[in-house]
């Protein structure tokens, strides 16, 4: 059974060394895929998800105005104390994803994950190609955004030896990919002439319509 806390964990430790020895200047490097934010604020607010969370502050918990109070917070804090803010508050996040589990569970690495690579195509340090962190990641995300294609057909996921769906029945469409690259457009990190390379067997376009809401306007580092 996967450890979901300890999928959490590593990745955590491998961010904090890519982070933990950064300059000034690569610190304030703006990530492409969240192009409002800078190294420093991508890492801020998966720091403040931990805190947040552990202390209970959940009143608007994934809204922009949530994410934005935690970059704020940081503003004047270094990488280092964030990390060790991270490191202390972890182990107790990581024990109650591990507890509650399910779809909740999964985008809590998802979103770490996803994170990870923004601050990696920002610096062009590529990594991080966990197959298992991957597929959680796309469960997690086809979890989150099932409700989104409700007036379609499923959509079938084709990830290698695994496969997904974003709901029971006969699929409209299947599309097929790396898990990788299914995790990344599934978390709006693929432009929607990228989502049309994959290998579709069925008409792509009613589930590319409603991708591309939350899709990049040209393709990201990675």
């Amino acid at each position: 059974m996967t450890d979901i806390g300890l999928m959490y964990a590593s990745v955590r430790e491998r961010l904090s060394n890519l982070v933990r020895n950064l300059s000034q200047e690569e610190a304030v490097t703006r990530v492409p895929a969240c192009p409002d934010w800078s190294v420093h604020d991508t890492l801020a607010h998966l720091v403040g998800v931990v805190t947040d969370v552990s202390s209970g502050n959940l009143d608007g918990a994934g809204e922009d105005r949530w994410t934005a109070a935690q970059v704020d917070a940081r503003r004047d804090v270094t990488i280092t104390e964030m990390l060790d803010e991270w490191a202390q508050g972890s182990p107790g996040f990581e024990d109650g994803i591990r507890a509650f589990g399910g779809v909740m569970a999964q985008a809590s690495v998802a979103d770490a994950w996803n994170h990870e690579q923004d601050i990696r195509g920002a610096l062009g340090v590529m990594g991080g190609r966990d197959l298992g962190t991957e597929l959680a990641s796309l469960e997690g995300y086809i979890g989150l955004r099932a409700a989104n294609f409700a007036d379609l057909a499923p959509l079938k996921f084709n990830a290698g030896e695994t496969i997904f769906s974003t709901g029971d029945g006969e699929p409209g469409a299947t599309v097929t990919a790396e898990p990788f690259e299914l995790a990344r457009m599934m978390c709006g990190r693929r432009t929607t002439a990228q989502m049309r390379s994959y290998g579709w067997d069925g008409d792509p376009e009613p589930y590319i319509a409603v991708l591309a809401k939350d899709s990049p306007p040209i393709a990201l580092p990675c």
